[in-house]
């Protein structure tokens, strides 16, 4: 291992490293550092990381759309009426990008949202189950990309309610931020994602 002479060795699974083994490290200059992480998890985050750092790409979990040519990534957890919001306000006036998977790579200074290339076609709802996408939509309201403007993030609460736009950075870029709060036992409804997509319209 020491003629290879890694960048880092990462432990997995492992809370710290154990003294003779970090002395062992020590003792032949060899970085090492410990992971609680399996090792699955742990490769995947480690491609990750890279992918942001060398390949400026990040995935995220979220629904993708695009209100003309401005790009919107939604986010929250599973099951909470992304999708299905997203779907009626293509219906509306918006375009389909991508469910589940959100791709966001820096092009020249501007961040490019679409869909994983694997799954981009496909949308998932609690109606349909895993269905092709153009199965619920017509093709003009559907494009591949485009330019990310803003980020949407829905949560559950006891108070439903757009509020005020704050930040966020994705690959070193800042973004505007809306948070759309739900009550514990609703889903996201369409009014509401209109609602927060004209008040990010407003600020930028």
């Amino acid at each position: 291992m020491a003629g290879c002479r890694p960048a880092l060795l990462i432990f997995s699974q492992s809370a710290s490293l154990h003294v003779s083994l970090r002395k062992q490290m020590q003792g032949r200059c060899l970085p090492a550092a410990a992971s609680p992480l399996h090792e699955s998890l742990l490769a995947s985050r480690i491609r990750s990381i890279l992918r942001e750092k060398i390949h400026q790409c990040v995935t995220m979990h979220g629904v993708a759309l695009a209100c003309g040519d401005r790009g919107v990534l939604l986010t929250g957890p599973s099951g909470i009426g992304k999708t299905t919001a997203a779907l009626a306000a293509v219906r509306k006036g918006c375009f389909w990008i991508a469910d589940d998977l959100a791709v966001i790579k820096n092009v020249q200074g501007r961040l490019m949202i679409s869909g994983h290339p694997r799954i981009q076609k496909y949308v998932t709802t609690q109606e349909t189950g895993i269905t092709s996408v153009d199965r619920l939509l017509p093709k003009p309201s559907m494009k591949k990309k485009a330019e990310l403007a803003f980020v949407i993030d829905v949560f559950q609460t006891d108070r439903e309610g757009i509020f005020r736009p704050i930040e966020t950075r994705i690959l070193g870029k800042s973004l505007p931020l809306v948070r759309v709060g739900i009550y514990r036992t609703g889903y996201l409804r369409r009014n509401l994602l209109s609602r927060a997509i004209q008040k990010l319209n407003e600020v930028g």
